[in-house]
C-alpha cells in the first residue's frame, strides 16, 4: 500500500521546510510496492530518493561523502552530460521547456549510487512535482529504478507536441512562399533554424547520457530497467533524426525563397535593361543634335516634327522586336 506523510510548515517538526514554509530539501523512502516521504533517512531505507536545492547541495555532498569538485563541475556544464565514477554515477541535465524551446524551465544534477538517488536542482517545486508524478504513475510498481527512469523519459514527453508545431509551421511557410503571399520570411527561416539547432543539441547530448546510461558500468540498475532505458535511447533516437529531418526541410524553404528572390531581382533588372535599351536610341538623337555645328536640318521647317517622328518611330521598332522575340 502506497504511504504519504505530509510535510509541516513547523520548522521544528520537520526539516523539509524551513521558515516561511519554503522547501529545503526532501526525502523519500521508496521499496517495492510503495514509497514515503520522510523528515530523514534512518539508514534502512530500500530505496532512498533526495531533493536538493543548489543552495544546499554542498552541505548535502559533504554529508553524503559525494566530492564537491565533482558536483561544481557538474553544474557548469549545460544541456546533458553524463559520469561514471567508482560507485557512483554523476548525471546533469538541462530541462527543456517544450512550449518554448528556446528557454530552459530549470537544471538538475543526478547523484547516482546503487539504492540512492540525489536530485541537486535550481527549481525545486518543477522537479519535486516531476518525481511525485513518476512515484504516483508507478503506483505498486514503484522501485528507485524505475523512478529514474520515468524521470528521464518524462523529459521527452511533451516534444511531439513542439514538433507537429514546427512541421506545421514549415509546411504553411513554404505553402506561402509558393502562393507569393509572403514576400520577406527571413525572420521566420531564422527562428525555425534557432529552434531546431537547440533541439538537436539537447538530444545529441541527452543520446549521449542514455549511451553511457546503458552500459550501466556500476551495476546500479537491474536488467528490466535497462531494458526500458534501451527502448528510451531508441525512441530518443527517432526523435532526433526527426529534428535532422525537419532541418534539412528549413533548408530546402530558404533555398527556395532565396530562389524566388534571385527570380524577383532578375526580372526586375529585365525591366531596367529593357527600358534602357528603348531609351537607348533617343540618347543618341539628343546626342547628335546637341552638337555644337551647323546642321541643314535646323533650318528646314519641319525639322523639329522629324525628329519627334523619328524618336516614336525608334521607340515603336524597339518595342516591336522585344515582343516578337517575347524579352517582355
Amino acid at each position: 500500500m502506497q504511504g504519504f506523510l505530509h510535510t509541516k510548515r513547523d520548522a521544528g517538526k520537520d526539516g523539509n521546510r524551513e521558515g516561511r514554509g519554503e522547501v529545503k530539501q526532501m526525502y523519500y523512502s521508496i521499496k517495492s510496492g510503495g514509497w514515503q516521504r520522510i523528515a530523514e533517512p534512518t539508514g534502512q531505507e530500500e530505496g532512498l530518493l533526495g531533493i536538493f536545492p543548489y543552495e544546499k547541495m554542498l552541505a548535502c555532498g559533504k554529508k553524503w561523502g559525494i566530492s564537491a569538485e565533482i558536483l561544481e563541475e557538474a553544474r557548469r556544464f549545460s544541456y546533458a552530460r553524463y559520469d561514471s565514477f567508482e560507485n557512483f554515477d554523476c548525471v546533469s541535465l538541462e530541462m527543456l521547456d517544450f512550449e518554448n524551446i528556446l528557454l530552459s524551465i530549470g537544471s538538475v544534477i543526478l547523484y547516482l549510487e546503487k539504492g540512492k538517488a540525489f536530485f541537486f536542482t535550481s527549481k525545486m517545486d518543477i522537479v519535486t512535482a516531476l518525481l511525485e508524478e513518476c512515484l504516483e504513475g508507478l503506483g505498486e510498481r514503484v522501485t528507485l529504478n524505475r523512478v529514474i527512469y520515468s524521470f528521464f523519459e518524462l523529459q521527452t514527453k511533451k516534444d511531439d507536441i513542439i514538433f507537429d508545431s514546427i512541421e506545421k509551421e514549415i509546411m504553411d511557410l513554404e505553402q506561402a512562399l509558393i502562393a507569393t503571399e509572403k514576400r520577406d520570411c527571413v525572420s521566420e527561416i531564422i527562428s525555425l533554424r534557432k529552434r531546431l539547432m537547440v533541439l538537436k543539441k539537447y538530444y545529441e547530448q541527452f543520446l549521449n547520457v542514455l549511451d553511457i546510461l546503458v552500459e550501466n558500468e556500476n551495476g546500479i540498475f537491474d536488467g528490466k530497467t535497462l531494458r526500458s532505458f534501451k527502448m528510451l535511447y531508441r525512441r530518443t533516437e527517432r526523435r532526433f533524426q526527426n529534428v535532422l529531418n525537419l532541418r534539412e526541410y528549413v533548408t530546402q524553404v530558404r533555398e527556395s525563397y532565396e530562389a524566388e528572390v534571385d527570380i524577383s531581382l532578375n526580372t526586375t533588372m529585365k525591366i531596367f535593361t529593357v527600358v534602357t535599351t528603348i531609351f537607348l536610341p533617343l540618347t543618341l538623337i539628343v546626342g547628335w543634335y546637341g552638337m555644337n555645328f551647323e546642321m541643314p536640318e535646323y533650318a528646314w521647317r519641319y525639322g523639329y516634327f522629324f525628329v519627334c517622328l523619328l524618336s516614336v518611330a525608334c521607340i515603336a521598332g524597339i518595342i516591336i522586336f522585344f515582343k516578337r522575340k517575347k524579352w517582355f
